[in-house]
């Protein structure tokens, strides 16, 4: 049997040179044409690459998913908004004050929907959202592998940037969470995907546009890749017959589907303020406003991402250093690169301005939740893969081409890298806490305390981490209050608790920090009348906590 080069197996070249002649890749004839990418077929090879790929991908964050990390206070919000479109045909269970467009807890709640007990057919309501949120991440990594592969027209890159999306400790450890940011990356990978996958058709523009539509209706900072993605399509259709069918057909899907947030508002009367007041200091009364609620956002102000103990240096840096760091440095260099090849391959151009887009977005100084960093993973891991890709083609020996990405992973999995190894705090050789550490079972410990000891009708303000459990099992608890909702929806706070009046609260139960959200979202006092209660009028009657982990349990004395 004749030796194959692993340099050209089946059509795609793995690291090396220019792309064998059988890979059907063919350049611009001129400037007026499109740019056309790899339309080979994976073969065997291929296919047992992305297999490996979506395999591990399920392996890495399908295992320990109910266990950890803590059930977070935002993915309690996502699926009590689900819940209550299945349960009441509403977007929210209080006030839908428009702080984020529906498509991804519509999404859940379809995905509940479905399941033979719906929010408890994996036992805590969360988890169904993290069986979602894995699925989703299986058809993401088969949507990176391909878009990396057609950018390259290699194996080598689709293997790497699907590596750091399934082994990156920061990426375990967000994309398992019932987010709507994990929701965003899979529809704005399905429509890059859509744009790559072959020869561009008029419909090509359709489908790609509807997806980054519904990727906007998700997060809405899904905008921020509008610009890269509205190039490539730019580049695919030029020279096309049906060029501006095709862009024509892309910007009336994606203005039409986000445009559906826009008139659900008008609908309702709620697109503008009352008395047009767009006052920061005095918001209006009278009724939520979708513009008044962008308005908001964007004055919103809570320091850079390069300040002291910013998420950056507490929590991304320290979980995995080496994506962050080696992120940006491929990406300042696929910038560089890909723009002095624009005209012939502008496939590091694309990949660079879209890590190049979220990292702005990340750092050009708002607020900003440790989640945030979710998107810029796959682009990161898309701009370390081509970057090495091209790198590798300079050297001469075949073998070494696959056998030096092999040695780096290598080296990440083993306790340097911390990926999957670490040592413990003893020297100990030890699982990384996102494979043994168990965490939820405190919350699960908590609501079964709740149902032991208080009785249904009981008031309770609580976090939302646990709101769907409260309202879904048994018994119920009809009268158990977010938190937030109690100091920030009037309707709630007048209805239930008189005004504000701590006399009206029986329990509060406190999930892990919640006591210092209160204190932070108190800078206009709206969160004493709870804070006073906690401090000088209640007693705790249940406590459970694991190194920084503290739950707690309050019974309010009248």
């Amino acid at each position: 049997m004749p030796h194959e080069s692993p340099a050209a197996v089946n059509g795609i070249s793995w690291a090396g040179g220019p792309a064998p002649a059988t890979t059907d890749i063919t350049r611009p004839p001129g400037p007026d044409a499109g740019w056309e990418v790899s339309q080979s077929p994976l073969g065997r090879s291929g296919t047992a690459a992305m297999l490996f790929a979506v395999l591990s991908g399920l392996i890495t964050l399908g295992y320990h998913l109910f266990s950890y990390p803590l059930y977070d206070t935002d993915e309690g919000i996502y699926m009590e908004r689900a819940w209550s479109v299945i349960t009441e045909g509403t977007l929210s269970p209080y006030t839908y004050i428009y702080d984020h467009a529906p498509a991804g807890w519509l999404l859940i709640a379809a995905w509940d929907f479905v399941l033979p007990r719906q929010f408890l057919t994996f036992g805590n309501p969360v988890n169904s959202g993290r069986v979602l949120m894995l699925l989703l991440h299986a058809a993401s990594v088969f949507f990176l592998f391909e878009i990396a592969r057609k950018l390259s027209g290699s194996l080598l890159a689709p293997t790497i940037a699907t590596f750091f999306f399934n082994f990156s400790p920061l990426a375990i450890y967000y994309e398992r969470m019932a987010l709507l940011d994990n929701i965003m990356v899979f529809w704005v990978l399905l429509s890059i995907y859509l744009l790559l996958r072959r020869r561009i058709r008029v419909f090509t523009g359709l489908w790609s546009g509807l997806a980054f539509g519904v990727s906007v209706l998700s997060k809405e900072n899904a905008i921020f890749f509008a610009p890269t993605i509205f190039y490539l399509l730019y580049r695919r259709a030029k020279g096309d017959a049906s060029s501006r069918f095709i862009i024509m057909f892309w910007l009336f899907a994606a203005i039409a589907s986000s445009s559906v947030y826009f008139l659900f508002a008008t609908l309702k009367n709620e697109l503008l303020p009352s008395g047009l007041d767009f006052s920061l200091a005095h918001p209006p009364a009278g009724h939520s406003s979708l513009l008044y609620e962008m308005w908001y956002q964007l004055h919103r102000n809570q320091g850079t991402l390069f300040s002291h103990g910013s998420f950056l240096y507490v929590m991304w840096l320290p979980k995995d250093g080496f994506l962050i760091v080696a992120g940006t440095a491929a990406m300042l260099i696929a910038l560089l690169l890909g723009w002095r090849e624009r005209r012939r391959d502008p496939g590091l151009l694309i990949a660079g301005t879209l890590a190049f887009e979220i990292a702005f977005y990340l750092a050009r100084g708002s607020v900003l939740l440790d989640f945030y960093v979710i998107p810029l993973i796959p682009m990161y891991a898309l701009c370390i893969a081509l970057v090495a890709d091209r790198a590798l083609r300079r050297i001469p020996i075949p073998h070494a081409r696959a056998a030096i990405p092999a040695v780096c992973a290598a080296l990440l999995l083993l306790p340097t890298g911390g990926y999957l190894l670490t040592h413990g705090q003893q020297g100990q050789l030890q699982a990384s806490d996102v494979y043994y550490l168990p965490l939820t079972y405190l919350q699960q410990e908590q609501i079964s305390w709740i149902r032991q000891h208080i009785p249904a009708d009981a008031r309770i303000v609580s976090d939302d981490d646990i709101w769907v459990a409260l309202h879904d099992g048994h018994p119920s608890y009809p009268n158990d209050v977010s938190h937030w909702n109690a100091v920030g929806d009037p309707a709630v706070r007048n209805h239930e608790f008189g005004g504000g009046n701590w006399q009206d609260i029986d329990y509060i139960v406190l999930s892990n920090g919640m006591r210092q959200a209160m204190i932070g979202n108190n800078a206009g006092g709206q969160e004493n009348w709870i804070l006073n209660a906690l401090d000088n009028h209640s007693v705790e009657v249940w406590h459970a906590g694991r190194g920084d982990v503290q739950l707690e349990i309050y019974q309010v004395q009248k």
